[in-house]
């Protein structure tokens, strides 16, 4: 089999018999077969970190939002209406009941306030679960929940 010359872009006058740019095509489909082969396979992106709702009320009063569990803390987003004064308190606690963190709401006084609070709970995984309390300015229980981690 007679072999023709190609000629390379790059090389002027110059000649490649046209066998052996079969075998460095052939060469180069291998090494990006195995290249391909060894690559890292895409993963779906990790999953945002769960969120439940709480809502607590005492008569025309109330605090509701959402909880957003993290690794070693929860967010809580929360709005409080309030008719006197009011505060929401959460408390982070462990698997075994002890608690590990609190975070306490601006006082709010007959309005409308919207904010967010971060409760630190520095154990692996974060709470198991929050449990918050809507208070008075007597610092007197109105309303309480407990929240497990989803």
């Amino acid at each position: 089999m007679a072999s023709t010359a190609v000629r390379h872009p790059d090389r002027a006058g110059s000649a490649v018999p046209s066998t052996r740019v079969k075998a460095a095509a052939a060469v180069t489909a291998a090494v990006a077969a195995t290249v391909l082969a060894g690559a890292p396979v895409a993963t779906a992106a990790p999953a945002a970190d769960p969120s439940s709702e709480f809502h607590l009320e005492y008569g025309a009063s109330y605090a509701l939002g959402h909880v957003r569990w993290h690794q070693r803390s929860v967010d809580v987003d929360y709005s409080i209406k309030a008719y006197g004064c009011r505060q929401l308190i959460a408390y982070g606690y462990d698997a075994n009941g002890v608690k590990r963190g609190s975070a306490y709401s601006w006082w709010v006084c007959d309005t409308t306030y919207t904010d967010t609070m971060n409760v630190p709970v520095d154990i692996a995984g974060g709470p198991a679960f929050v449990r918050f309390y809507f208070v008075d300015e007597n610092n007197t229980t109105l309303d309480t929940g407990k929240y497990l981690h989803p």
